[in-house]
């Protein structure tokens, strides 16, 4: 197993033959029937995953109840108001995805024959070769959602982004268990842009949901080859061109018969996370998800 160079050492070894979803930690053995998983951690996103496994009354001590929005003071004795980090004004503000939906890219659906296109792909990947299977998000980019996922971003974004991991869990959890996924890995930015940014939102959204799903989240299993151009500034296309071969895999990471759940902030053509997703099928994954805070319609 080799280790990353950014921190601690977390090695997840799992029997793949006749387990029933039950997953037994083995030592590995050079069979086809067993894979592992190798990833270190910084010790900063160590601290995130203890955060999600905290009971609702150490996290009312960690988190003051307010709006992570508006800061507004939220109601404890509303119904549900601990459930998700805004008040009701906020919430309402929010354009949230609502069924139908396509499972594909996670877009919105037109109500007739959204059975179909739900299951098959809508207008907008049908005819488009995407590497991964399924889509979850939240909730719309734009407006309000847009505005927390630009403060995510930003250099003191990591407790916005922290709440909104928790958000997501919360709005999507029966999506997210039935999954079954065996391992979270974010999409990774460069390393000259991790340095300017000081943060990466989609590994601190990856580690809330590791942790909640208790899985191990693997930061290092996929690498930035280079530094592409931001995607918001390209067409279409070229979103496609630009993130081709952007990934690699790590040493020392197997993924023979693994489901991958792949995060990040928001998808808009898919062209980052398929090209991840690409990147993980070959070298063994058998299912990938995506997970995003929003799904950009254009």
């Amino acid at each position: 197993m080799v280790s990353a160079a950014d921190g601690g050492r977390m090695a997840m070894h799992r029997d793949m033959a006749g387990r029933k979803r039950g997953r037994s930690v083995t030592r590995f053995a050079a069979s086809a029937a067993r894979w592992s998983i190798g990833a270190a951690r910084s010790g900063a996103r160590r601290g995130l995953s203890a955060v999600a496994a905290l009971p609702r009354a150490t996290m009312e001590l960690v988190f003051p109840a307010a709006c992570v929005s508006c800061h507004a003071e939220l109601n404890a004795d509303e119904p549900g108001a601990r459930a998700v980090p805004f008040c009701g004004s906020c919430y309402e503000s929010l354009d949230l995805l609502h069924e139908p939906t396509c499972r594909r890219c996670g877009g919105p659906l037109p109500k007739l024959n959204a059975s179909t296109q739900a299951n098959e792909g809508c207008y907008r990947c049908r005819g488009r070769k995407m590497w991964f299977d399924e889509t979850i998000a939240a909730g719309l980019y734009g407006g309000r959602l847009r505005e927390l996922l630009l403060a995510m971003k930003s250099d003191k974004g990591d407790p916005m982004s922290l709440a909104m991991g928790h958000f997501l869990w919360q709005l999507r959890r029966e999506r997210f268990e039935a999954l079954k996924v065996d391992v979270v890995v974010p999409i990774p930015l460069h390393w000259r842009r991790r340095l300017a940014h000081r943060t990466n939102s989609a590994a601190v959204l990856a580690e809330v949901l590791a942790g909640r799903l208790g899985v191990p989240m693997a930061s290092g299993l996929l690498r930035r080859r280079r530094d592409t151009p931001p995607q918001s500034q390209l067409t279409p296309p070229q979103r496609w061109k630009n993130v081709r071969q952007a990934f690699s895999m790590s040493a020392g990471y197997h993924l023979s018969k693994a489901h991958v759940l792949v995060v990040d902030d928001i998808l808009t053509t898919g062209a980052t996370c398929s090209e991840a997703a690409r990147t993980l099928r070959m070298a063994g994954a058998e299912r990938v998800t995506v997970a995003v805070v929003a799904r950009a319609i254009g």
